[in-house]
């Protein structure tokens, strides 16, 4: 039987002939086999460098953005006390003054509308404060700077005062209208 196989693909090869176009044909599946798969991978290879850039980029922005948080001092909490003691002091003392004095008024729906105004002005002179303080914190000591926060306190606590008075005019003609 070994003889008749070898017989018959002698035979086979001399009958078997290839059609006139098949190396075009071979050459046509053959590139179309190549070109289509470095199509693919050359789609790949730029979608990953282009990954790989923009991580890149992230990097080094990231690293140059902690380098400038590096070289800008941070702003800390700047306060009367870190320039001395005393200024400290008296901040303390018109703060308490102004807060007990907000604490001790009585609010009635005949002085509501006078109390709303003194506190609208009160807020006023606070937020005029927060302002003075933010530019203490971002600027070198300055005398007149910290005269005007200081200032500022006594208009606040002055202001509280006078509120006072007032309510206690109001409730001093209130009690005159009920004994009469």
């Amino acid at each position: 039987m070994k003889a008749d196989l070898r017989e018959r693909f002698k035979e086979e090869k001399t009958l078997r002939k290839l059609p006139e176009n098949h190396r075009s044909v071979f050459e046509n599946k053959l590139n179309k086999e190549l070109h289509g798969a470095q199509g693919f991978s050359l789609r790949f290879l730029s979608v990953a460098a282009t990954v790989l850039v923009l991580f890149g980029l992230g990097f080094v922005f990231t690293l140059q953005e902690r380098v400038d948080d590096k070289s800008h001092p941070e702003v800390t909490e700047v306060s009367l006390k870190d320039y001395s003691p005393e200024l400290k002091k008296i901040e303390n003392y018109y703060l308490t003054a102004i807060n007990f004095e907000l604490a001790s008024l009585e609010v009635t729906d005949e002085n509501q509308v006078i109390l709303d105004s003194y506190l609208r002005r009160m807020n006023g002179l606070t937020k005029e404060y927060e302002l003075l303080a933010n530019q203490l914190r971002m600027e070198t000591i300055d005398e007149g700077l910290i005269n005007s926060l200081i200032d500022n306190l006594q208009m606040r606590l002055q202001l509280m005062v006078e509120l006072k008075n007032e309510l206690k005019k109001i409730k001093a003609t209130n009690n005159e209208k009920q004994t009469i």
